[in-house]
């Protein structure tokens, strides 16, 4: 008797732990089916919020910001206040979140197109990032007559590896400037900040990213195929099936290829373009609200973005990341200023 009371005991037992482990495991996968129901919704709003900002014409998307005036396009320009002249034209960027980095079948496209995977680490873990403050974007990369107004009145002398007013192909005043390091980039935002009153920087990786990006998820701001009438590259190469062209051996003027849903020109090719942080090889660690990352990684080195006529479009897409040292300026090489908003 003694024995089947001990054997019912730990038939009971058995009976109580299986029952807690499947209460435990209903729970973990309610908790998950909530985890996924909530990703699920953030999407949605995401999605909902962003469509909405894209639907309104740029002026709207000013709206609401004191102290700015802008014109029809929505495009802001900051007078000199000396009244000699403006600064570069610049593009409201709203706020929001996005996905910074890219997927997995991104990646192996890239690969696919001559890519290396080493290379591609770097735009990984994808992640979300919120923008949590308007901040304005310029329209175009720094002109070449842009830099011409800030070297006459800082007679600036660089040490780049090429003449900006010479770099080895014809330009004109409308070209983006090139042999400009990114040391050579603060000078200019702190001469435009000093000459027009107004706070003007350098346009954080996230920040960057995200006015490429303008609400879309694929490989370019476009879409996820490119053709050589969309932007300056080395059309000789192909990404995913895109078609070829030729190559055009230099620069181009600023403006000459279609905007991006935001009214933002050149994001993809044409001349790569500095941001203000410092390289590294992953995105463990890197923040979540958009600022700069200038903690540890490589401070002697800074992040370029978007691309260059002398390359491959696979080096064009909006995840993709390259870094050079700051003291580094050569023909591909320019950059693009960013202000913030009251």
């Amino acid at each position: 008797a003694r024995k089947e009371a001990l054997l019912l005991q730990l038939h009971e037992r058995r009976k109580s732990d299986a029952a807690r482990s499947r209460a435990e495991q209903e729970r973990q996968l309610a908790a998950q089916a909530r985890a996924a129901g909530a990703y699920r919704d953030e999407q949605r709003r995401a999605r909902h919020a962003q469509s909405v900002r894209d639907a309104a014409p740029p002026a709207a998307r000013m709206h609401g910001v004191d102290g700015l005036s802008a014109d029809s396009d929505g495009v802001l320009r900051d007078p000199f206040r000396d009244g000699a002249g403006k600064g570069p034209e610049l593009v409201l960027i709203p706020t929001g979140r996005f996905q910074m980095g890219s997927p997995r079948h991104e990646r192996d496209k890239a690969i696919a197109a001559g890519s290396q995977e080493s290379w591609l680490a770097r735009e990984t873990p994808q992640h979300w990032v919120g923008i949590e403050r308007s901040f304005a974007l310029g329209r175009y990369p720094v002109t070449v007559g842009e830099w011409r107004h800030f070297v006459r009145a800082t007679d600036w002398r660089g040490g780049g590896e090429v003449r900006w007013d010479a770099p080895g192909f014809a330009q004109s005043d409308a070209h983006p400037v090139v042999g400009v390091a990114w040391e050579d980039a603060q000078r200019y935002v702190q001469w435009l900040s000093g000459r027009s009153g107004q706070p003007y920087r350098l346009p954080s990786e996230a920040e960057w990213e995200y006015g490429c990006r303008a609400g879309t998820r694929t490989a370019f701001g476009f879409g996820d195929a490119i053709s050589p009438a969309l932007a300056n590259y080395d059309g000789r190469y192909s990404y995913d099936g895109s078609p070829k062209g030729a190559r055009r051996h230099g620069s181009t003027p600023v403006g000459a290829y279609p905007p991006n849903p935001w009214g933002l020109f050149d994001m993809h090719g044409n001349v790569w373009e500095w941001v203000q942080d410092v390289v590294h090889e992953s995105y463990l660690g890197a923040p979540a609200n958009g600022r700069a990352w200038e903690e540890g990684g490589e401070p002697n080195r800074r992040i370029l973005r978007g691309g260059a006529w002398l390359y491959a479009p696979h080096y064009l897409r909006s995840a993709l990341r390259n870094g050079f040292a700051a003291t580094q300026g050569n023909d591909i090489i320019g950059f693009r200023v960013a202000r913030d908003l009251p």
